[in-house]
Formats: C-alpha cells, sequence, structure tokens
C-alpha cells in the first residue's frame, strides 16, 4: 500500500508546489502592501527615516531616492543598478546572501525594493552556518531554487509563477521517494510496532493475572527484544525516511546504537527488562526465598553481581559518551539543543534501569546482613574506599575510582543499618553512585579525546609541508594560469587591482584554502608591480630574490614552501603564476601577460575569536583543543617558540623533557597537563592545557544526579496521579519531618542560586559590555592616528589598499575584526573580507546602527546580531575629525564597526563556569542538607520510638520502668513526664486493683471451695446418719456397715486433701523470674523429654524449628517448661484410645514476635467448656485438677505474650502461643 501510494502520489510533480506556490504569492502581497505603505509614509515626509523603516518592514526593504540609496532595513544584499532600473514589478534575484524575490514599487522618483528571502546558503558549511539555519520562506521544504530559462528542465522541477502568471523562478525536488510515499511506509511501520507491542503486552497482562508470573515476563521482554534486534539488523526506520533522530551522521558510538533514536529505543527496552526482573522478584518473592538458602552464597552471588552491573553500567558510559560531536559534559557547554536532551533522557532511562536492577540487589542483601553484624566494619569498608580511592588518583587508574565508590556506597549502607534506611535514602545512595560513575566515564573519555587532540596538534606542528594542499594549490594555479579573464583584467589600464584580487580569493583560494590567509600580489609583464598601494613598489625580481631566501621547491611546480629561521611558525606557501597573453590576430607565440605571486600563511589558533572556524568549510576544518591551549616547540633541548599564555621558560624547564611520562600519557604540573610529541632532527612539540579539576568532575556529578532525580521525582509523581486508589498519601512522622526540611532547604537553595545567577549574568554582561567598548575606543583611536586616509574616503574606492592595510593593522594591533563604512553607510574596507564573501555580513550598516549614531547622535551602538546559528555582539561608533580638540564635534568621515564573533563565546564559557559552581554548590549543600535532615529526624524521633517501645510493653501485671530524658523542657520532654506521670498513676491503679482483685479472688476461691467442701461433705453427712440409725437400732451388719462407711470417709476426706493441696499450690506460685532466652531450645529440650519418656514411634510426636538465628524472648525459663509440660501432656492424654495419637509441634518466627503452636489429634474440647478452659480448678480429666492451663495463662501473660486454642470436636484441639521477641 505504501508503494502504490507512494507512485501516485509521484504522479503530480511534487506535492508540496502548491504549497510554495501560494507562499510564495502570500509573501510578495505582503511585500507589495509594505512598499506601498511606506511610498505613502514618504509622500508625508521628505525623507524615511531609519525608525520608520525598521518599525514598518517585514522583509528588507530598500528606498532610494533619485537612484540613489537613502534608507534601507538590512545590512543586505545591496541592489545593484540593474536593480534600480529594473521596472518588473517582481523578478528572481541570486546574491551572495542568498535567493530573493524582489518586489518593486516606485512614484515620484522614490523606488522601493523589497527583498523576500527565499533560501540563504553560505559558501561555507559549518557548525554556525548551515543551509536554512535562518529564516527564510523555503526553508522547510527541500528544494533547489533555481532561475527560469529555456534550458530548464521540466524533470523533478516545478515553475513557480508571480500573480500575474509570469514565472518567478524553479524550484526542483530531489531525486527521492514522494514525500507521501515515504511518510505513508513510515506510518505502516509505526502501526504495525504499535499494534505488535500491544498484542504482547496483552497476553502477558492475560498470563500475570492468571499467576504465570515467568511467562508473564518473558513475554513482555523477548518479543521486544527480537523486534528491537530486527529494526538494527534493517536498519528501520532511516532507511524509509531519513529522520535527524535517526541520523548516524549527528550521532553514532556503536553496532548497537548507530543513531541517537537507536540509543532511546535500547534504554526504554532495558527498562523494561528491569522492570520484568522487579515483577519476577515480587512473583517468585525472592527477599524472603533469600532467608532460607546459604547465606553465605547467596550474599557472595548478590555481590558478584552487583560489581558486574556496575562495571556494565561503566561501560555503557564510556560508549555512549564517546561522540566527539554530541556529549554530556557540562563543563565543555550548556546549549540546550533537541539532540542533547534526547542524549539526556536515553542515559537517563539506561541508568534507571540498571539502577532498578542495583537496588534490587540491595534490597535482597538485606537478609544476608545479619552476618555483617559488626560495628566496626562500616568504618573498615569506609577506610578501604579511601584507600582505593587515593591509590586510583596516584596511580591515574580511574577504574579504581569505580571500585572505590562501589566499596563506599557498601559502607553507607551498611553503616545507615539494614532495617533503619528507607528506601528513598537507598535510591538516593544509588543514584549518587551512577551519577558518580557517569562523571568518571566523562573524565576518561575527555582525557582520552585530549590525547588525541594534543598528539594530533603536535604532529600538525611537527610536519612541515601539507601534502593535500600542495596538490591543490599546484591544480589551483594552473586554472588560474588558463583563466582569460584574469589576463584580460591584468592587462587592462587602469588596472582594477581589487577586483583581481577579489576574483582570485573567490575562485581559487575558497574551500580548502579557506584556513589559510592569502597574500596576492600582482605584476605586469615587465614585472613591475600592478598595485594602487603607494607601499607595494618590490618588483617581480625583487620579490623573486626574497623568496628565493626561504623557498624550497615542493612536487608541485610552482609551489613553493617558505622556511623561516623558527620552524615551528605557521606553515607558508608561495606560488608563482605566470600570465601569457595569446598573440593578437592569432599569429606568433603567445606573449607575457604579467606574473601574479599568492603566499599563503596557515592562520594561527586565536582565543579571542571563532575565526578562522567560522570562515572554514566543516569538511576541511579539524576540531582541536580549547582556544585556551599554549603549545612550544623545542629543538635540542632548547625552548625556541611558544605560543599562549603559559609561561613555558619559567613553568616547564627544559629538563622535564627527558620524564617518559610525558611523550606517554602526559604530566601534570601547577595545574596544567603536558604533553610532549618528538619530531625528526631532534625537535620536540609540548602542548597545554588546564587540567581536568575535581570541581569539572563534581560538576559532570552534580548534573547527572539532578537528571537522575529529577526523572524519579517525574515517575513518582505520575504514579501518584495515576494510580486507581486516589486516597491521600500516608506519610509517617519521620518521612514528614524529611520532606518538610528538604522541601524549604532546597526551596531556598533554588531562590538563592537564581537570584545569584541573574546578579552574576547582569554583572558578566555589563563588564563584557565595558570591555568591548574599551577594545573599540582603542581601535578607534588607531584609526584616527592617520585621519589622513580617513578624510576623503568619499573618493576612495570599496576596497582600497591603503584603508584595507590600515584596518588590517589596526585590527591586529587591537585583537578584533573591523569593517570601515563610508559616511553613507556602504562598506569601504573589512580586515576580514571573507566575512562579507561567504555572506555572514551585508555591505551595508546595521540600520539599528544608523538609528543609534545618526539619528539619536549616540557616541556608540553594541548590537546583537546573527550569523547562520552564531550570536555575536557587534559595536558600531561613527568616525569624525577631530575638530577643536573635541573629536565628537568634528565631521563625519564614516562609520566603524567591530564585530566580536566570540561575544557569545565569552559569555558562553562564562555562564558555564557560573552554572557549574551554582550547580556544584546547589547539589552539595543539597545533600548536606539531606544527610542531616536525616539525622535530625533520627535524633528527634529516637525518643518516640523508645517511647513507643515502652507503651508496648507497658502492663498491669509486669514491672514498668519510667523513661529518662535529658531535655525535659522541650515538647518530647513533656510527653516523656506525662508518660511517667501516667506509669505512677498506673502503678497506684494497679495495686489497688490487686488488691481489689485479691479479695474478689480470696471471695471466688471461698466459694469454689465452699462448693468443693460441701459435695465430699453431704456423703460424709449421709453415711454418718446411716451409721448412727444403724446403731441405734442395734442391726446385725453394723461392723460391716461401721467399715464400708469408714471408707467413704476416708475416700472424702482424701478428696478434700487433694483439694486444699491444689489451692495452696495455685496460691503459692513462686515469683516471675524473666530472662532473655531461646525459647526455641526451651521447646526443643521439652519435646525430646516427651520423647525419651513414650519413644517417637510411627511419628507420634512432630517438631519444627526455624534454622535462622536464633528467637530470643523476655521470660521465666521454669514457667515456660511448666507450660509447655501440660500442654504436651494434655495433648497426649486427649486421644481417645484405640487412635494413634499424633502431635504436631511448631515454632515461627515473625517480626517482632514468635508463635508456638502445639496441635493434637485428639477428641477436641466441647463447645460449652470451651470459655471455662482457663478457669483455676476447671477440668475435663477425672484426676486433673484445672490448676495447669490457668498457671499457664498467668505466666505467659506476665511476659507479655497470650495464649488461645483452636479445637474441632473429634478432629483436635490447637494450642497458640504468642511471645515478643527481646529488644
Amino acid at each position: 500500500m505504501a508503494g502504490y501510494y507512494g507512485q501516485a502520489a509521484g504522479e503530480e510533480a511534487q506535492p508540496g508546489t502548491a504549497r510554495v506556490q501560494s507562499l510564495v504569492q502570500q509573501a510578495t502581497a505582503t511585500a507589495r502592501r509594505q512598499a506601498q505603505r511606506l511610498l505613502g509614509d514618504n509622500q508625508q515626509h521628505d525623507r524615511l527615516t531609519f525608525s520608520q523603516l525598521l518599525s514598518q518592514s517585514t522583509y528588507p526593504v530598500f528606498v532610494f531616492e533619485q537612484q540613489h540609496l537613502s534608507g534601507w532595513s538590512a545590512a543586505g544584499p545591496l541592489p545593484t543598478a540593474a536593480d534600480i532600473i529594473d521596472t518588473r514589478p517582481e523578478w528572481f534575484a541570486q546574491t551572495s546572501l542568498g535567493d530573493f524575490v524582489v518586489v518593486r514599487q516606485a512614484a515620484a522618483g522614490r523606488v522601493v525594493l523589497v527583498y523576500v528571502p527565499l533560501a540563504h546558503r553560505y559558501g561555507i558549511s559549518n557548525r554556525y552556518l548551515r543551509a536554512g539555519d535562518d529564516q527564510a520562506l523555503l526553508q522547510r521544504f527541500e528544494v533547489q531554487v533555481r532561475p527560469v530559462t529555456a534550458a530548464t528542465s521540466r524533470h523533478r522541477t516545478a515553475i513557480i509563477q508571480e500573480a500575474d502568471g509570469w514565472p518567478l523562478f524553479a524550484v526542483q525536488w530531489p531525486q527521492t521517494t514522494s514525500v507521501a510515499g515515504r511518510y505513508l511506509s513510515l506510518g505502516f511501520l509505526v502501526l504495525g510496532m504499535l499494534l505488535y507491542t500491544g498484542g504482547w503486552l496483552g497476553l502477558a497482562r492475560q498470563w500475570w493475572l492468571a499467576g504465570h508470573g515467568g511467562a508473564s515476563v518473558a513475554a513482555l521482554v523477548v518479543p521486544l527484544a527480537i523486534l528491537r534486534a530486527a529494526l538494527l539488523q534493517m536498519e528501520l526506520p532511516y532507511t524509509l525516511l531519513e529522520l535527524p533522530l535517526f541520523d548516524p551522521r549527528v550521532y553514532a558510538v556503536a553496532s548497537w546504537a548507530p543513531s541517537l533514536g537507536d540509543l532511546l529505543l535500547n534504554a526504554l527496552l532495558a527498562l523494561t527488562a528491569a522492570s520484568g526482573i522487579w515483577l519476577l522478584c515480587l512473583h517468585y518473592r525472592w527477599q524472603s526465598r533469600a532467608q532460607a538458602g546459604s547465606r553465605l552464597v547467596w550474599s557472595m552471588g548478590l555481590l558478584l553481581a552487583f560489581g558486574v552491573l556496575l562495571l556494565w553500567l561503566h561501560s555503557y558510559y564510556r560508549v555512549a559518551f564517546s561522540s566527539s560531536q554530541l556529549n554530556l559534559d557540562i563543563t565543555q557547554s550548556i546549549q540546550v539543543t533537541g539532540f542533547r536532551l534526547v542524549l539526556a533522557l536515553a542515559v537517563v532511562l539506561y541508568t534507571a534501569a540498571f539502577l532498578l536492577v542495583l537496588l534490587l540487589i540491595t534490597r535482597l542483601l538485606g537478609p544476608s546482613r545479619r552476618l555483617l553484624r559488626s560495628r566496626w566494619l562500616p568504618a573498615v569498608l569506609a577506610g578501604v574506599a579511601f584507600v582505593v580511592l587515593g591509590l586510583s588518583v596516584l596511580l591515574g587508574w580511574p577504574w579504581l575510582s569505580l571500585a572505590a565508590l562501589a566499596v563506599g556506597y557498601l559502607a553507607l549502607v551498611q553503616a545507615a543499618g539494614p532495617a533503619r534506611i528507607s528506601l528513598p535514602y537507598q535510591l538516593l545512595l544509588l543514584l549518587a553512585l551512577g551519577s558518580a560513575t557517569g562523571a568518571l566515564s566523562l573524565y576518561e573519555q575527555f582525557d582520552h579525546q585530549l590525547l588525541l587532540d594534543k598528539q594530533r596538534l603536535s604532529n600538525n606542528l611537527l610536519v612541515d609541508n601539507d601534502l593535500q594542499g600542495e596538490f591543490l594549490l599546484g591544480e589551483r594555479i594552473r586554472q588560474l594560469a588558463a583563466d582569460p579573464i584574469i589576463t584580460r583584467l591584468l592587462n587592462a589600464r587602469p588596472v582594477r587591482d581589487e577586483v583581481l584580487r577579489r576574483r582570485i580569493s573567490r575562485q581559487y583560494l575558497r574551500d580548502y584554502f579557506d584556513k589559510y590567509e592569502a597574500d596576492i600580489n600582482l605584476f605586469d609583464a615587465e614585472g613591475r608591480p600592478v598595485s594602487t598601494d603607494e607601499a607595494d613598489t618590490l618588483t617581480f625580481g625583487q620579490t623573486r630574490e626574497q623568496l628565493a631566501r626561504t623557498a624550497t621547491a615542493t612536487d608541485q611546480a610552482g609551489v613553493f614552501l617558505l622556511k623561516s629561521e623558527n620552524s615551528f611558525s605557521s606553515r607558508r606557501y608561495a606560488a608563482v603564476v605566470p600570465l601569457v597573453a595569446p598573440p593578437m590576430v592569432g599569429i606568433g607565440p603567445p606573449a607575457p601577460a604579467g606574473t601574479i605571486v599568492l603566499t599563503l600563511s596557515l592562520r594561527k589558533l586565536s582565543s579571542y575569536s571563532v575565526l578562522p572556524e567560522l570562515l572554514v568549510d566543516q569538511k576541511f576544518f579539524q576540531p582541536g583543543l580549547a582556544t585556551d591551549l599554549s603549545y612550544a616547540g623545542y629543538a635540542g633541548g632548547r625552548l625556541v617558540y611558544s605560543e599562549g599564555d603559559f609561561d613555558y621558560a619559567n613553568l616547564l624547564p627544559a629538563t622535564r623533557l627527558r620524564d617518559p611520562r610525558l611523550y606517554q600519557t602526559g604530566l601534570v604540573l601547577s595545574g596544567f597537563h603536558h604533553l610532549a610529541v618528538r619530531g625528526h632532527g631532534g625537535r620536540t612539540v609540548v602542548v597545554t592545557t588546564a587540567t581536568y579539576s575535581l570541581a569539572d568532575w563534581l560538576s559532570n556529578f552534580s548534573f547527572q544526579l539532578l537528571l537522575n532525580s529529577l526523572l524519579w521525582l517525574l515517575a513518582a509523581g505520575l504514579y501518584l496521579l495515576l494510580r486507581r486508589e486516589r486516597r491521600t498519601v500516608q506519610l509517617n512522622f519521620s518521612t514528614r519531618i524529611q520532606v518538610l526540611l528538604n522541601t524549604g532547604i532546597l526551596l531556598s537553595l533554588v531562590v538563592v542560586s537564581v537570584a545569584t545567577a541573574s546578579q552574576v549574568i547582569s554583572s558578566y554582561r555589563r563588564d563584557l559590555q565595558r570591555t568591548y567598548e574599551r577594545r573599540g575606543r582603542i581601535a578607534l583611536e588607531s584609526l584616527l592616528r592617520r585621519r589622513d586616509l580617513l578624510a576623503d574616503t568619499a573618493s576612495r574606492p570599496i576596497g582600497d589598499p591603503a584603508l584595507a592595510s590600515l584596518v588590517r593593522n589596526v585590527a591586529a594591533l587591537t585583537e578584533t575584526d573591523l569593517n570601515l563604512y563610508d559616511a553613507q553607510g556602504q562598506l569601504l574596507v573589512s580586515s576580514q573580507p571573507l566575512i562579507f564573501e561567504a555572506g555572514l555580513l551585508g555591505p551595508l550598516l546595521n540600520p539599528q546602527a544608523m538609528v543609534a549614531l545618526r539619528e539619536r547622535g549616540m557616541s556608540r551602538a553594541l548590537l546583537t546580531e546573527r550569523a547562520g546559528s552564531l550570536s555575536f555582539n557587534a559595536l558600531y561608533m561613527p568616525v569624525r575629525m577631530p575638530s577643536s580638540g573635541d573629536a565628537a564635534a568634528g565631521p563625519l568621515l564614516g562609520y566603524v564597526g567591530i564585530p566580536f564573533f566570540d561575544s557569545q563565546k565569552a559569555l558562553d564559557n562564562k555562564l558555564t563556569e557560573l552554572f557549574t559552581t551554582i550547580l556544584n554548590i546547589f547539589t552539595l549543600m543539597g545533600l548536606l542538607f539531606i544527610a542531616l535532615a536525616f539525622l535530625a529526624t533520627r535524633q528527634l524521633t529516637a525518643p518516640l520510638k523508645l517511647l513507643t517501645e515502652r507503651l508496648r510493653r507497658t502492663t498491669l501485671t509486669g514491672q514498668n520502668e519510667v523513661l529518662a530524658y535529658q531535655s525535659s523542657d522541650d515538647e518530647i520532654g513533656l510527653l516523656v513526664r506525662e508518660y511517667n506521670a501516667m506509669l505512677e498513676k498506673l502503678a497506684a491503679s494497679k495495686r489497688e486493683l490487686a488488691a481489689q482483685e485479691k479479695e474478689a479472688a480470696w471471695r471466688e476461691m471461698a466459694r469454689q471451695v465452699a462448693h468443693e467442701i460441701k459435695n465430699p461433705l453431704t456423703p460424709m453427712k449421709l453415711s454418718l446418719q446411716y451409721l448412727q440409725k444403724a446403731i441405734n437400732e442395734r442391726r446385725p451388719n453394723a461392723e460391716e456397715l461401721i467399715g464400708r462407711i469408714s471408707q467413704t470417709l476416708i475416700t472424702q476426706i482424701d478428696v478434700l486433701s487433694d483439694i486444699a493441696t491444689s489451692f495452696s499450690t495455685f496460691t503459692n506460685l513462686p515469683t516471675m523470674r524473666p530472662e532473655r532466652l531461646d525459647v526455641s531450645a526451651v521447646l526443643q529440650h521439652c519435646t525430646d523429654l516427651f520423647r525419651q519418656q513414650d519413644g517417637d514411634e510411627d511419628g507420634a510426636l512432630h517438631l519444627s524449628l526455624p534454622t535462622t538465628s536464633p528467637c530470643l524472648v523476655f521470660a521465666d525459663e521454669n514457667l515456660l517448661v511448666r507450660t509447655f509440660n501440660n500442654l504436651l501432656l494434655n495433648a497426649k492424654q486427649a486421644v481417645p484410645p484405640g487412635r494413634l495419637p499424633r502431635q504436631e509441634v511448631a515454632l515461627r518466627c515473625e517480626p517482632g514476635k514468635v508463635l508456638i503452636t502445639i496441635a493434637d489429634n485428639g477428641s477436641g474440647i466441647a463447645e460449652d467448656v470451651q470459655d471455662k478452659v482457663f478457669r483455676p480448678n476447671f477440668t475435663t480429666k477425672a484426676t486433673g485438677s484445672g490448676i495447669g492451663l490457668a498457671v499457664a495463662k498467668r505466666g505467659i501473660e506476665s511476659a507479655g505474650g497470650r495464649i488461645w486454642f483452636d479445637t474441632t470436636e473429634g478432629a483436635g484441639t490447637t494450642f497458640f502461643i504468642e511471645l515478643p521477641l527481646a529488644g
């Protein structure tokens, strides 16, 4: 379908032609209205001011009065004489500044030309100057604009017409698949991927709800990984549509990340896989299973996995930051671009994936930390981390720093305690660990790239010849010698030498030779200099003699390498081009026409300008080091040449050249990094830059920590918004304290940082403005020293050699770029004419400067201008002839413009330094205050936790201890005092209640004793009465009755004795003696006793104890033994005859408590007596006293526990004992 619709769309010339036609017609209509409005204003006023032109102009407009330019709203393009007299209402024009549609309106001798920009294409393409950077009408269309001629091809070409139907220009579309077809194919690809992904996600959800956790996660991750591999293999979607996000020319670091978009997709896949691992952990309960396995093996495996993942994360950072075109080094640039944002997002997502797994490993290590309870272990780990970090710095091994970071993280986690550090703080520590790893990778990448750049620069300085340049220069001079126009211009009289030089520069010394400064000398056939510059007096013979002293022939004819006494100075070439003229009538040999001598000098690195990078095409420019570098040349161990601010003579003596480290990894001295490269002939080049300081590493750490933290905060906020339960987030007291403290501190830091940054930025701008104005005054004063040359600028031609020489000298002296304009605002000369030839600046003075200097009478104007994507400041000042000692009151001679192309760069450097400084302070203070908030919260809540623990243990039966709190005047002290007072009241109430309970107990006991005594007394009384009656009646069997009744009395007396003994035992229970003991050992001892008595045949008694550490409780051991024995005996006796007894005894440790269960398979307890089981003197056995369970209940409750049972009649009974673990 994509192919079919793509072909159908291609049947038309192109679907965007109608859109282009509509845009052009709308723009020309707007231009006509603009011109008509200006003509109307011109009729009301004698002359339009520049202020009116700027306020009423949408497109560049130029106003002519009597064919003389009187006003303009843009610095270019400058209309030609043919444009002024052209009577067409609209036409197409190609200029050095780009392609335009010119709209003309005229009235009463005034002509208004409006230039509608179609496309701005520079003759140079680099990172500052790219086609389509400026706002132009056809900027977003991939078309080439061409004039309409008879030979214009109709293939992939559309004619754009003016309103009357006349052709204006032609647009040619690129030879690619139709736009509709490409986007349609991409749409089908995206739709298929969405359906594929959605189907597998639905299946994964279905399996997850069904309880198939492993299959669900596999369905979530594996199909997405297969899809990702297929996209990489087929290079999709870049093969369908060349999206910048998937363009390898923008970013490419590895086969698995051939573009920025691929890196982002990989990060999403990694995050999905990490989420799947978390789901598996939750589903299979890895954390609970970790307690049952081998703790040592489990811990070692987790630590090994932690180290491997951290190394993997470091390796990923090394690859992701290896692109020289795009990186996240905040110390190099703070410029925010779309590509840098995508790169930051990809890195943050990938980091989140790794940190999820590392966090999981940290939490799984929690149960195993019981092996690491030693208090000195955190200190040992911290000491190891510091030692390893010190070795890393001393030995220069960055990978040791990674090990130090990992050990330091484990030390912090262990020091905080396994149970006291919360999830947010664990995550914060991991974010800091990941950010530190990323900052370390950035340092390693910077160090690696720095060494490569220094070696390349050193080799370039050591090599005398530019072989590629020599070959190209040889070709250019042969083309130059064969150019008939050059010969004709040289033979013309008078010779227009500036026109000739401009043609040679534009036609033959562009592209590769933009990095060279060219000096063009012209000589006629007799060898005399051809120049309007009076300083050019050397003949060709004299020039040849000068060159012969230092010239060395190269492999190219006519090309010579000029060597100086200093072999490290800039490379210079001389090319001699002899010109011949053909015979006048075509008979005879060609006659000499003259000679051209070209002298090319390699531009030096400059610390005050972005030149020469701005003027060199990207394919010929070698990006190197920062502009604050220095380099020096040594010959025979002696310093012979140096460039830059570094003092090699005093700070780097020649003896250091014998250090082998200087030639391998470099040498760090006094905060500077030096790298040397040896050349032939005993020559050595040393390149010096400032070291990558700890502050730089900290800046990258802070920036990455901020990015990672923002991602996790956004994720948490999104989760809270999207979760199904819309209840308010429940936070405990300590969390609320930390949130409020941290929020207040961070907000204060943000406000202070923003206020400080705004003030410092304003100060930076004022300082830069004062610096520019001071340099401008120096340049103007230098120009006015040659006021004789400036006095007659109106009569001097454009590009006058004398003025050009003056401007170049002043520019070199003041380290600026100078442009000199006449009194009407048109360019005369420039120290960098290539700026205008490349279309960076227009040939007219900035109209805003005309408003400020001419109309408002200001002495200077500092404006902001743009050249492509480069924003810079330009200072304009009027040049006046001093009159009566007042330079500002003299007649106007012209204007001087000083573009500071480095202004934005200088400001960016200042802003980068400011931003990184504030970021470092913000991060360090933020982390410090978070740590202080954590410690303060623990300090504040410690009494509350102690109070909570005491309240939990407060009992009416046991001994309660008062709290001792030193700061008794604060709120917590008041709470402690109230708690202690409550304990005193509780003790009094307990005594009163004990007395009442004792009295009630004795009454109840007396009632029960009376009841129990009455039971045997009744048969005793009846028996005695019956015996008395028998005696009185003198029955013959009286002696038999006496014996039988006596036996009955003895039996009942024994019952009364047993009753007395049981109640005496209950009332005389010994005092509780609680102690810390292992309840599992006590239970083991009791069960072993029963096994020794009855054996363990047929599995009658089963005991289940935990394999983890001992379960410690605070109780009376004798009481526990009696309780366990009583319950075990009851369980054995509860089994009816004929049933095989089976008893299950188990002990399980739970958080904060221990649970003991004793189960039997007896007859159970009847429902009508279940509420009487723990009542004293109640029993269901014929021989029982009813005291055992009552004693057990009293003892268990005195230890802070509880006892209960669960029974089923006919099936058995289970008794439960719950005791709190000892703190």
